[in-house]
Parts: C-alpha cells; sequence; structure tokens
C-alpha cells in the first residue's frame, strides 16, 4: 500500500538532509519524515547537485530537482518540508501552496524580516494550509518537562529568564548578506522565552561588531527584555566564544530551573537555621538553594515529533507547537533589537509597526551592507 503523504524537501544541505545518521532516525528534515510509517519522500530540490545526490541516494528518492518551483509543480507533494536560506522561505511557501501542499514544516529563522513572515502567514492562512516552524527546542522532551514544572508552581512565581546563545553558528565562513548569531541561532532562545514567559513588552539592546568585522551583520549582542506578565529577560547573543553555548536560566520566587544542551537541573529552596550555632539570635535563619538532576527523559530526535506532530494535526488529533505566529514573534523580538540599537540602545516597546526592515536599515546606517 502506497504511504498516504507525499513529502519533498526543498533545501538539501545540511539541516535538510545531511545531519542524518545511517540509517536515518530522524535528525533532518528529510530524516524525521522517512521515519514516519505514513509518509514517503517523492523529492528533492537543491541547486549543489552534489547534495541533492547525495540526498537521492541516502533515502532512495528518484525524484530530483535544481528547481523547487519545478519540483513542486510536477511532484504536488501533500507536506512539503523548507530548509533553505531564510531568505528563499516565502517565495518557496508560496509556490508551495500553490501546487497544492496541504502543510509545510519551515526552518528557522522564519525569514530574515517581518514582512516575509507575514507572506508565510497569510499564504497558509488562505488556503488552510498547516504551518510549522522548526524551533526544535519546543518539542525536546526536557523543556516540554521544563515548561510543566513552570506552569505547576514548582519554582514558584517566574521573576527572570537569563538566556545564552553564544560560538554557534556563523562562523566567517557563513555566506549570509543578513544571518549574524541573532536570527541564526537566538531565534531558538528568544522562542523559549515567549514559550515559558508569554509576550515582551517592551525591550533595550545593543547589536554591535565587536570582533569580528568579516561578519555581514553582528557578532555581539545584549539585551534586556520585560515581558507583559512582569518578568525580565536578559539575553547574551555573541559570536565571540570559542564554545558553543546555549543555556536559559530561569528563576522563580522558590527555585531556579536550569537548561543547556547537556545539563539540566533544578534547584529549590532550603531552609537554614542558625539556632544551634549562634543561640544568642534564634530567630536568625535564611534560605538557601540546593540542586538536583532533573530526571533523565528518554527522547525521540526533536525533528521526528514535529514531523509526526504535522502528520497528527493533518488528521486532527493535535495541535502546532510552533506555529508561523510563533515563529514571527521570535523575528519581532530580534528586529526589535536592531531598531533598539538604531536609537542608540533605547527602549522599543512592541509590536513593532508595519515598515522596513531595522536590520536592513541598520546595515545601511552602520556600513555593513
Amino acid at each position: 500500500m502506497p504511504a498516504k503523504y507525499r513529502v519533498a524537501v526543498v533545501g538539501t544541505g545540511r539541516v535538510g538532509a545531511l545531519w542524518e545518521s545511517d540509517p536515518p532516525t530522524g535528525i533532518s528534515h528529510a530524516g524525521a519524515f522517512f521515519v514516519q510509517p505514513d509518509c514517503e519522500l517523492v523529492a528533492g530540490a537543491n541547486r549543489r547537485r552534489d547534495r541533492l545526490e547525495e540526498f537521492g541516494r541516502r533515502f532512495g528518492v528518484s525524484g530530483l530537482y535544481s528547481d523547487y518551483d519545478e519540483m513542486l509543480r510536477s511532484e504536488r507533494p501533500d507536506i512539503v518540508c523548507v530548509a533553505t536560506h531564510p531568505g528563499s522561505h516565502a517565495d518557496i511557501v508560496d509556490s508551495a501552496v500553490r501546487y497544492g501542499a496541504r502543510a509545510i514544516f519551515c526552518e528557522k529563522p522564519m525569514a530574515l524580516d517581518l514582512a516575509d513572515c507575514d507572506r508565510i502567514i497569510a499564504a497558509c492562512a488562505a488556503q488552510g494550509v498547516l504551518l510549522s516552524v522548526n524551533h526544535s527546542r519546543r518539542w525536546y522532551p526536557i523543556y516540554r518537562h521544563a515548561a510543566e514544572l513552570i506552569r505547576s508552581g514548582a519554582i514558584g512565581e517566574l521573576i527572570s529568564i537569563t538566556g545564552y546563545c553564544q560560538g554557534g553558528k556563523p562562523s566567517p565562513a557563513w555566506q549570509s548578506e543578513f544571518e549574524g548569531p541573532l536570527l541564526h541561532d537566538a531565534t531558538h532562545l528568544f522562542d523559549l522565552m515567549r514559550w515559558f514567559a508569554g509576550d515582551v513588552q517592551w525591550l533595550a539592546a545593543t547589536a554591535r561588531r565587536r570582533k569580528h568585522h568579516a561578519y555581514p551583520v553582528e557578532d555581539d549582542s545584549t539585551a534586556l527584555l520585560s515581558f507583559a506578565n512582569g518578568v525580565t529577560g536578559v539575553a547574551l547573543v555573541n559570536e565571540l566564544t570559542e564554545y558553543m553555548r546555549f543555556e536559559i536560566d530561569l528563576q522563580g520566587t522558590t527555585g531556579v530551573l536550569r537548561l543547556g544542551n547537556d545539563s539540566a537541573e533544578i534547584a529549590h529552596a532550603k531552609l537554614v537555621s542558625f539556632e544551634a550555632a549562634r543561640p544568642e539570635t534564634p530567630d536568625f535563619e535564611w534560605q538557601v538553594l540546593e540542586t538536583e538532576p532533573l530526571p533523565a527523559i528518554p527522547s525521540v530526535p526533536a525533528f521526528a515529533l514535529a514531523a509526526r506532530e504535522l502528520i497528527d494535526a493533518l488528521e486532527g488529533r493535535a495541535t502546532i507547537s510552533s506555529t508561523g505566529a510563533d515563529g514571527r514573534a521570535s523575528i519581532e523580538i530580534i528586529m526589535a533589537i536592531y531598531e533598539s540599537q538604531r536609537r542608540g540602545n533605547v527602549p522599543v516597546q512592541l509590536p513593532l509597526p508595519a515598515g522596513a526592515s531595522p536590520l536592513a536599515a541598520l546595515a545601511r546606517e552602520q556600513g555593513w551592507s
């Protein structure tokens, strides 16, 4: 019996296909749908022939195209993975919707500006096409567990969030006119902050070239965020370290959650009394943090979980965890950071007004482009 859903991948490079293990386990766009029993990979598109042919060999796909529009017109897939440079996402989604796609799995960042985010959302909404944006940590079991802990009051009332996104991509070899560390990796950080604390009301920030003047845009950013519910956020994003660090520290009134790529722990307040040691001050006491690791949670690759959710949503059994609105909100925070830098690092209110891209304007003003 043929597979129920026909899947095509636009962009068969690293995240699209080449990260995948052998045999595939679901750690790339292509692999995530390859491992679904009710899906069939039918086609891929890439301008680089070597990556296209490797995709075909790895997944047994014969529908190989150098032109994504031709592929979508010829193959008419049900599900389209968009795993290309973010500046091309809106055009690809337009084409996928035009040729009858029922669902889109779009790589982050969703786009390079809010106008393209809005194009993508509108195109999908007009035809009832499901849209999932790959902020992959939303599907990691440990982050989901952390979200449940916060909402259950395990660390009391959330007070602040400190996030670190350092030493990831892009390296100086990364070729992208406008994609620095904010757009490339910190979209994950800001998406998590929103997931845990809700919408941002205002922020004040820097976005500058501190050392790497070969970079197309910033290599360093610090942001102070004020959430609508009163939570305070601090984000440290840069490409200055020799190590990769992605961590988020969530401070509550009675405890702290710390999450990183290789660790997850919770700390609870513990009462310390000095009555025995200092009988002259029997009422003197304070509370300290006692830390323990979060339990190990068996994990399926996040890409595969996202693919399964998208299929279940098509069949009415699930809702999308990372929607187009979520993808746009992360980009809006980043655009507000650039706008704050443009205005001399002053507070910027969200939502941003419609108009030209603050990143493009800042790049012109700073002579980055």
